[in-house]
Order: structure tokens, then sequence, then C-alpha cells
């Protein structure tokens, strides 16, 4: 079994791999351009199938905003579990290998535990939601956002009301009502009244 750490950004993935000993055995950087990052999860997976005793590999990754792909790769490629955990404090001096490093070092070190799906101390795993629920969620945040959307709206028509004081001859109180609507549509279609 090898131990892959990951430090994922936008442009390239900073790899650290350690053998079943946990010796590092590989320490690159892999461009995250499709056709060079697929051709090193083949190689990755290959090697991970020469260990008869248990072929394949685990795969440790911070959890950030553009993690989607890599997660969906990995389990194409030989990657036997994805864990993906909260970033912890980040140090003043920050590098790219030693965090890589550091993600390999703690997958190795806490095997068995991240196997089971035991918790372990001073890790935060992030459980993915499923499509179905990445979807509700997806759906929910839209319907936030449009409502949003909506008050804003409501609030800049207001003020150009208050700013041009036509909303004496509104014909409710308050708006937006169906009535103040259509009040609305028929002054805009007649400017030179609203004014």
């Amino acid at each position: 079994m090898l131990y892959l750490g990951i430090d994922q950004h936008a442009k390239q993935l900073t790899i650290s791999l350690r053998n079943q000993t946990g010796d590092v055995i590989l320490k690159r950087q892999v461009s995250t351009e499709p056709k060079r990052c697929l051709e090193f999860f083949v190689k990755l997976h290959e090697q991970s199938l020469k260990d008869q005793a248990s072929p394949g590999y685990i795969a440790i990754v911070e959890v950030c905003g553009f993690n989607d792909w890599l997660l969906e790769l990995l389990p194409q490629h030989g990657c036997v579990q994805s864990i993906l955990i909260q970033p912890t404090k980040k140090p003043k001096i920050k590098t790219d290998r030693r965090d890589a490093h550091a993600l390999s070092e703690l997958l190795w070190v806490n095997q068995h535990r991240l196997r089971l799906g035991r918790p372990v101390r001073g890790i935060r795993q992030v459980v993915l939601p499923s499509k179905i629920d990445a979807e509700n969620q997806r759906l929910t945040l839209l319907r936030k956002d449009a409502g949003k959307m909506r008050t804003r709206s409501t609030n800049r028509i207001k003020h150009i009301l208050r700013r041009f004081n036509p909303q004496w001859q509104m014909p409710t109180k308050t708006f937006p009502t169906q009535a103040a609507l259509k009040w609305l549509e028929l002054q805009t279609q007649q400017p030179q009244e609203f004014r």
C-alpha cells in the first residue's frame, strides 16, 4: 500500500508519496493540466499494483474550493480511499513541499485509524455530501441568492419612488403588492406622468 499526500493548487499538485515502511519514495510537482495529471495518476496506479499484498494507494488532501475534479479522478486510478481533511493552522512560512510531506506523514502515521474512519486527534475529517445532497445544497444557495436579489431590487425601486415622490399616487400603502406592481408598470409606460 502506498500513502499519497497532495497539496493542491490551481495550476499544480505537490506530491509526497510514501511506501509501506513510511519512506518517501517520490516528491514532485504535477501540473493540473488534464493530460499531465492523467499521465501521473496512470503511472502511480501501475506502481501501486506492484505490491501484491495490498495493491492501491490511499490519498489525503486538504479541502479547498476546487477539489471536486481531483476527488473524482483518484478512485478511477487505483486510489482505495480518499481522505479529505480541514486545513490546520497555517505556519508563518508555508511551502507546498512541506505541506505535502506533512500530509503524507500524517496519513502514514495514522493509517489504521483513518482507514477505519475513526477520529484522529488534531485532524478534522470532511465528509463530502452525496450527489443528491450536493444538488439540494446548491438549490438552497440559489434560492437564498434569489431572495437577496429580490430584496435588493425592491429596495432600489422604493428608493427611486422616494426620490421622485410619486408614491402618493400608488393604489396601496406598501410596495410590492400586485396592485402597486401594476401601477408601477403603467407609470413606466408613461414616463412623463411618472415625473
